[in-house]
């Protein structure tokens, strides 16, 4: 069972009383690389990439469904080509995919989606990445939270998604921070309202460095980077994280890989 990483371009953040009414708005696209699952007998241990770890977003899900009788007698195994906490969404992918998973191993009619957003929400590792990852491709969030509102954009098949990874960010330090967060909201906003007038990934990707600029949330190598890529497509900083991503056609794809040191390249994933 999969699901897909997330490339958050840029957001805004909406805090409510009701869990399922916290979230964001904003943009970003879903790639073809994200989360596999597996579960195996075992003692309840939870591995990432072969290593024992502690996700507190799944934590969260197996809470839940234990009430419905899940046992812990698997050990709940992922695996990705992206780490955790680099902006690329694999918390939100590791909740929704065991919530889906586990909602169908023991019959449930339960809404999965609003499982695996309430505990993302819950440990304070996302707001909008769940919604995004469930509708999958270039997704629009109109509104934060349940009732999904969201606009599809349907993009070509020439456009790749290139990926750099250059560290660890904690979401969490930001999301809870009135300070970001009113810098974040001011310029989300505006980022909104000037996409949904032309909805394309052109201008997705240069709002997308804007917000990044603008927040100066934009880490300084990846600042760097981005003006070295501007012969392609465009290029940003995936939120909240230390990760570059780029746009490209094909016509540019070799040149802009030949930039990075360590470069994953996708395609939009529907």
């Amino acid at each position: 069972m999969f699901a897909p990483g997330h490339i958050t371009g840029f957001f805004t953040i909406y805090k409510h009383s009701d869990k399922l009414k916290t979230g964001s708005t904003g943009a970003g696209i879903t790639v073809d690389n994200g989360v596999s699952l597996e579960l195996k007998e075992g003692r309840g241990n939870v591995f990432y990439n072969n290593e024992r770890v502690d996700i507190c977003a799944v934590e969260k899900v197996v809470e839940h469904y234990k009430k419905f009788g899940y046992n812990e007698n698997y050990d709940i195994i992922f695996s990705s080509n992206f780490p955790l906490g680099s902006g690329l969404g694999m918390s939100g992918a590791c909740a929704l995919v065991l919530a889906k998973k586990l909602n169908e191993m023991l019959n449930l009619n339960d809404n999965y989606v609003e499982i695996a957003h309430i505990s993302e929400v819950e440990c304070g590792t996302g707001l909008g990445d769940v919604i995004a990852q469930y509708v999958k491709g270039f997704v629009i969030r109109k509104a934060p939270g349940f009732p999904i509102d969201v606009e599809k954009i349907v993009v070509g098949d020439d456009y790749y998604v290139i990926i750099e990874i250059f560290g660890k960010k904690e979401t969490k330090e930001i999301i809870t921070n009135e300070k970001w967060i009113k810098k974040i909201n001011e310029f989300g906003n505006k980022c909104l309202n000037e996409l949904l007038k032309n909805p394309t990934l052109e201008n997705f990707v240069r709002l997308s460095y804007e917000f990044a600029v603008n927040t100066e949330l934009i880490d300084d190598r990846i600042l760097d980077v981005c003006n070295d890529l501007k012969f392609t497509v465009g290029a940003s900083q995936s939120m909240l994280g230390n990760t570059l991503f780029c746009i490209s056609k094909k016509e540019t794809l070799e040149d802009a890989i030949s930039i990075l040191k360590s470069p994953i390249v996708c395609k939009v994933y529907y």
